[in-house]
């Protein structure tokens, strides 16, 4: 049952007695002895009539062949009306919404135009509004709806339907003396359409409702003019939703109003309490005639009723010519008590007489109904010519006197005049006022008139139009009369006079390169125009004859299209710096010319490092660190105010001023900047006040602190050094020296030093400043940029891509290595450990992944050689050094108040790492901030010494615990898979642990005294154990042999531990050590293989890794090396494969899987080999 067929299988079911109800029609239609019908799919039952729908369509069609008597009653069987595409229905209305604001709503909905293109029917409780459409919808219905329901109309929800064809029309303009049988016997002859009559009902205000059998007789009825006892009736087409269905009933319900000579119907008051105006509205004809209808006035007779009358004019030709004529500047002049005004949607006739407001209406009528239309066609330029507007707007200035109006569709004309005389007369006008000449032109020219010159040259000619005829030689136009000559010596003119013109192809930079590298020869020959290639990089300018540059610029763009282009992303570490160093680069240049190609470079970024030694270079980047130092630690440096303060004489004044011009002439060349190293601020809060320290610990520093304090005056300061106005600056260099007199201290180096970390916070000094010059972009990015190099190619053909993505990858996949430094430190490195092995990384663009002990160097070889060596020097030079939790947890660095008690005072945690560090890395001195002030620690003199106000105080390095830090600590502290959730260790006392020992050491066989096992790991991967218990299902259904799972072991190397802990034996990297039994993953029936060095290479703390595995062998055959995937059984009807191989068929001593799911990894064991 499609549904684009449901119309076809629907049927509705009319005039159904009240006491047939649904199970009974059903059953009468499923009956195909009876009915005709067949299976029903449903049956809607409304009123008198249903709908009903079958299962095909077939069945409908004999039903309605069929005529239906039920219980003596002729049920009336037709297709159900179709719906009716030139209307649509608009629900959910606010019935306080105007119309003017619903035309608004349509119109921007539809993009139509009112009048023009629809009409608006209100339903008299104003929450419905008809849309009747002239001309069909450019939207999808079903995308129009969708754009009202999103739209609500004053605060409304409304939706869009569509409406069913109707079978009824509505009679207006009835004498009394129309009665039922006289419509009937009337709409059912040939003369009102031959139409087969279902209902008459007799409505009020001399109207009546006629409904018909077929919804195709309203369309044939609609089309006549009906004019019956010299009485012409008012017909358009019914719905009930557009009226009052009070008004249904009989006449006779109503009250009247007698006025002595006549009796009116009294009419239901007005919501507005106006008066009545009921509109009768005609379809398909122009004009309708609105119900005349007089006000109820006061009781008293002598007031004068007034007479109104409507007709609707829908036609906006018909509204045009109206406007156009004299008709009603005549009845106003004629009749001047009458009021005879046309609207936007019709005319309104009002006045004192009954009488002689029907003679005006039908004289109205009478213009409307006498409209003709004369179509004439003429050649497509003619008729364009004719449809331009302001070809309208001049000849409208003509026909306006006729009264008369063109329009054109297509190469058709059609002229409405009011009569056949004005429309012969309207006719001829328009052909009178147009012309046609023509102008020669040379073959060799015809090329400009397809150029933008040419139709910027029409444009600027009145009233013309021309074409290249389809012979060639000759230009046809189309001007107005009177205007031949002008424009004809115009276009002879513009013909014969050479043009220069400029014309800009824009384009890719790297299509430019492709056409000058492999278009050269062409573009050589393009003699007549002159190519400039744009400053910008990205297009051609072509100069030169207008028709030439035309032909140039098009041919060059038909090349551009034809241009293949292909982006291929590369991500190699190292790969950038490959493809732009002389190597990289060469093969670039050989591939290019072997393909014709041109491979743009300009997404692929690398920038050489300069700096060679990587541990001072990761030093810089963390040095001069500002650090939060509590109220009582700032005693250093708050000594300042009995130097600064208390001397703003006039003396002070002028020598203030006296620096400033000084400043300003050194302020020049420094250029300050804001610094991106200086500005690592921490909330400032007071954790390392002095209050609540342990007396303990207080004895012991006593006994800890020197003998004597030397306390040095070197310079002064009491503001932050990171201002930068002058006046500030200024002052601080006047405190210098001040200080500086105050203690008969003239020590250069400490004044410069001074100065410059006083501006450390807003100017980078010399080696950040390198260091940004070395970086476009962040240190991450620049590794990450390094190894993904983004290339455009650009090629003539296809294939010519592929070659190049093809050969380069081959070309880069030679070239990569990767190598393995092992060493204890890598497992615990510190933060400056962590940044030189990340410039390590951004220097030799390699990637370092760090497993354990062992550390895996990637990329292309050369740059992998380079990086060995410095990752070599940066662990052999930092061997000593702690990672940042073992340094607070071991080591305080601590200083000492200007006081009598010369109290210790810890530094802050993070503050204790940066001088630690400084002091491991063999730092004479570093500077530091101390809450933005500038400081100095001395090594050698262990002091700490402000720069801001010249005091030092003695710094000492204290050890908190007796710990060997340089010893290996216990070999349980550390575990590869201390990262791994799905991982965790087994308890040395549990039966578990002593099951899995107990197994391991039972077949290390003669290994058995010679190793120990450090710890065990139980994994508890659930994606692996899923994947293992559905394979082992499938295997136990196909095996013969009786045990299909094993316990066996996998010895690995410590890189490959976390990949089989996450992803299983994945033979990638899994089947590395052994092949002479296929190219799978190797298992072994006794732990003494897997521990042996071949298989479990120890790291660099003699650590081993075995896996204790759950393999399912299956049916197994003796294994082969050039085995990819287990063999098929010989013995089979059906290709069947062997689920394993192993070294023998007897007592196998190992196992060779080829799929992964067949081992889940369930516990790790780490041992390590005794010596001795």
């Amino acid at each position: 049952m499609a549904e684009s067929s449901l119309d076809e299988r629907s049927l509705e079911v009319l005039d159904i007695p009240d006491d047939l109800d649904d199970e009974f029609l059903t059953l009468y239609f499923d009956n195909k002895r009876r009915s005709g019908g067949g299976s029903v799919v449903s049956l809607e039952r409304r009123g008198k009539n249903a709908l009903v729908v079958f299962e095909d369509a077939e069945t409908a069609v004999r039903v309605v062949s069929k005529t239906h008597v039920l219980q003596n009653n002729t049920l009336t069987v037709r297709r159900k009306p179709p719906k009716d595409p030139g209307k649509l229905l608009l629900k959910g209305l606010n019935p306080q919404t105007p119309l003017d604001y619903v035309e608004l709503y349509i119109e921007n909905v539809t993009g139509m135009d009112y009048e023009t293109d629809f009409i608006l029917y209100p339903s008299p409780n104003k929450d419905l509004v008809l849309v009747h459409l002239k001309t069909p919808l450019d939207k999808d219905f079903q995308v129009l709806r969708d754009e009202v329901s999103k739209k609500p109309l004053n605060d409304a929800k409304v939706t869009l339907e569509q409406v069913e064809s109707t079978d009824s029309v509505l009679v207006a303009n009835l004498s009394p003396a129309f009665t039922e049988d006289v419509l009937e016997l009337y709409f059912g002859s040939s003369r009102a359409g031959g139409a087969d009559v279902l209902a008459v009902c007799m409505l009020a205000h001399g109207r009546a409702k006629v409904s018909f059998k077929d919804v195709k007789s309203v369309d044939r009825v609609l089309q006549k003019s009906h004019r019956v006892e010299g009485t012409d009736l008012v017909v358009e087409p019914y719905f009930d939703f557009l009226h009052d269905q009070s008004s249904a009933s009989a006449q006779h319900d109503q009250g009247t109003l007698t006025d002595g000579s006549q009796s009116q119907t009294l009419l239901p008051q007005s919501p507005t309490g106006s008066v009545p105006d009921t509109s009768i509205r005609l379809g398909h004809d122009a004009a309708t005639i609105l119900t005349n209808t007089t006000t109820a006035s006061a009781p008293e007779p002598s007031i004068q009723k007034e007479c109104v009358s409507f007709i609707s004019v829908l036609d906006a030709t018909k509204h045009h010519l109206l406007s156009l004529s004299n008709l009603l500047e005549t009845f106003k002049k004629d009749h001047p008590k009458f009021d005879v005004s046309l609207a936007k949607d019709g005319v309104h006739v009002k006045g004192p007489d009954q009488i002689e407001v029907e003679r005006l209406k039908n004289e109205v009528l009478q213009f409307l109904t006498g409209v003709v239309e004369d179509h004439l066609t003429y050649d497509k330029l003619k008729a364009e010519f004719l449809g331009r507007e302001d070809v309208k707007k001049r000849l409208s200035l003509s026909l306006k006197s006729i009264p008369s109006v063109y329009s054109v569709s297509g190469c058709t004309v059609t002229v409405t005049s009011p009569s056949r005389s004005a429309v012969k007369q309207a006719r001829d006008l328009i052909e009178s006022q147009i012309s046609e000449f023509t102008v020669p032109i040379d073959k060799e020219c015809e090329s400009v008139l397809s150029s933008t010159d040419w139709s910027d040259f029409l444009v600027s000619l009145d009233f013309c139009s021309a074409k290249l005829s389809d012979t060639g030689g000759v230009i046809t136009a189309i001007t107005l009369t009177g205007m031949e000559k002008d424009n004809q010596e115009k276009m002879v003119v513009f013909l014969s006079t050479p043009r220069q013109k400029e014309i800009v192809l824009s384009m890719e930079p790297g299509m430019l390169k492709f056409l000058q590298l492999h278009h050269q020869g062409l573009l050589a020959d393009m003699g007549e125009v002159i190519l400039f290639p744009l400053e910008t990089g990205d297009g051609l300018s072509i100069q030169g004859e207008s028709n030439v540059c035309q032909l140039a610029a098009e041919l060059l763009s038909a090349i551009i299209g034809s241009v293949f282009t292909k982006t291929i992303v590369v991500t190699q570490p190292g790969i950038s710096r490959f493809l732009m160093e002389e190597e990289g680069v060469s093969i670039l240049a050989e591939m290019t010319a072997r393909f014709e190609v041109y491979i743009d470079m300009t997404k692929v970024h690398w920038e050489p490092l300069e700096e060679d030694d990587i541990l001072e270079l990761a030093w810089k980047m963390t040095a001069c660190q500002n650090f939060q130092r509590s109220s009582s630690a700032n005693s250093v440096q708050d000594s300042t105010a009995g130097v600064t303060n208390g001397r703003t004489d006039a003396n002070t004044s002028a020598r203030i001023e006296e620096a400033k011009k000084i400043l300003a002439v050194i302020g020049s060349d420094l250029n300050p900047q804001p610094s991106s190293l200086g500005a690592t601020d921490i909330e400032s809060v007071d954790l390392y006040s002095e209050e609540g320290q342990d007396t303990s610990a207080a004895a012991e520093e006593e006994d800890d602190q020197p003998q004597s304090l030397q306390t040095h005056d070197l310079q002064s300061s009491s503001a932050p050094m990171n201002a930068c106005s002058l006046d500030e600056d200024a002052s601080f260099l006047l405190a210098i020296q001040m200080s500086m007199e105050f203690n008969q201290r003239s020590d250069a180096e400490d004044f410069q030093k001074a100065l410059e970390l006083s501006r450390s916070d807003s100017m980078p000094n010399q080696e950040n400043t390198q260091l940004e010059r070395a970086y476009d972009m962040s240190l991450e990015d620049a590794i990450k940029s390094a190894n993904k190099a983004e290339i455009c190619v650009f090629a003539n053909y296809t294939h010519d891509l592929v070659r190049v993505d093809i050969a380069l990858g081959k070309k880069v996949g030679l070239r990569q290595c990767e190598e393995k430094v092992e060493n204890k430190s890598l497992r615990k490195l510190s933060s400056h450990q962590k940044r030189c092995i990340e410039l390590i990384k951004r220097k030799h663009a390699v990637e370092v992944s760090i497993q354990g002990t062992t550390a895996v160097l990637s990329g292309f070889q050369e740059y992998v050689s380079e990086a060995v060596k410095d990752l070599k020097n940066v662990l052999r030079r930092t061997e000593n050094m702690m990672s940042d939790a073992e340094i607070m947890k071991t080591v305080q660095w601590v200083w000492f108040e200007q006081s009598s008690s010369s109290k210790a005072i810890p530094y802050p945690p993070d503050a204790t790492v940066f001088i630690e560090n400084a002091w491991k890395m063999k730092q004479k001195k570093t500077d530091i901030l101390f809450n933005n002030q500038p400081c100095s620690i001395d090594f050698e003199k262990m002091e700490e010494h402000s720069l801001a106000s010249g005091k030092s105080v003695p710094i000492k390095r204290k050890m908190l615990s007796t710990e060997d830090l340089y010893t290996d600590g216990a070999d349980e502290d550390y575990s590869l898979l201390s990262s791994l959730p799905e991982a965790c260790p087994v308890d040395v006392d549990s039966d578990e642990f002593q099951n899995v020992v107990k197994d391991f050491y039972d077949t290390l066989q003669d290994s058995h005294n010679k190793i120990r096992i450090i710890k065990v790991d139980k994994l508890m991967n659930k994606l692996l154990h899923d994947q293992y218990r559905l394979k082992k299902v499938s295997i136990e259904r196909s095996s013969s042999e009786v045990q299909v799972e094993r316990t066996l072991y996998h010895g690995t190397s410590e890189t490959s531990v976390k990949e089989i802990c996450i992803h299983g034996f994945n033979r990638s990297f899994c089947g590395k050590n052994a092949t002479v039994y296929g190219q799978g993953v190797y298992f072994a029936v006794n732990a003494s293989l897997s521990v042996s060095d071949t298989y479990s290479p120890p790291n660099a703390d003699g650590h081993k890794f075995i896996f204790v595995a759950r393999v399912l062998t299956g049916d197994f055959t003796v294994g082969k090396y050039d085995y990819k995937t287990a063999p098929l059984k010989e013995s089979s009807d059906v290709p069947v494969r062997y689920h394993s191989v192993a070294d023998q068929i007897g007592s196998p001593t190992l196992f060779v899987i080829f799929n992964d799911t067949q081992a889940y990894p369930e516990y790790l064991i780490t041992c390590k080999k005794i010596y001795g």
